[in-house]
């Protein structure tokens, strides 16, 4: 499983080198730093799906939207034709990262009601300047499973 970071605020980015080194067995395959104005995202990867196009942090072919994806989304096939019927363009084979970016440049946060898998993922808009950050919500369903037992 992939490891993710994301800092926004320079003055935390002196600090990125430590953190990633935290998480670099999550992902033997790669490590990849990209500092953005204030914000930085670092990914150490597994690679699984799309081992050549998969690489991250994956920016849209415009700079303006950068994400970090750990995770899995099981109907990205899905996405990704309905993304495409709508005139998206892709330019991996089959990153479930890329159906995120695309997905959230098309849809914004009503992409979540759309995703069917296991996630936490991060995506700067270097335009505005703000962080969208995401997880599945199994982890907070097995909490108030846990806490009503």
């Amino acid at each position: 499983m992939c490891g993710i970071l994301g800092m926004v605020g320079k003055r935390w980015h002196a600090q990125a080198g430590q953190a990633l080194s935290s998480i670099a067995s999550r992902g033997p395959d790669a490590q990849t730093v990209l500092a953005m104005g204030e914000a930085l995202f670092a990914h150490t990867r597994l690679a699984v799906i799309d081992l050549a196009g998969g690489q991250q942090p994956m920016q849209t072919a415009d700079g303006r939207y950068t994400i970090v994806f750990n995770g899995e989304i099981y109907n990205a096939p899905d996405l990704r034709r309905e993304l495409q019927s709508n005139g998206e363009s892709f330019r991996t084979d089959h990153s479930d990262t890329e159906v995120l970016l695309l997905g959230f440049r098309a849809w914004g946060e009503a992409l979540l009601e759309k995703l069917d898998g296991m996630f936490a993922f991060a995506i700067w808009d270097a335009r505005t300047g703000e962080l969208f950050a995401a997880r599945d919500a199994l982890v907070d369903q097995l909490h108030h499973n846990k806490s009503s037992v």
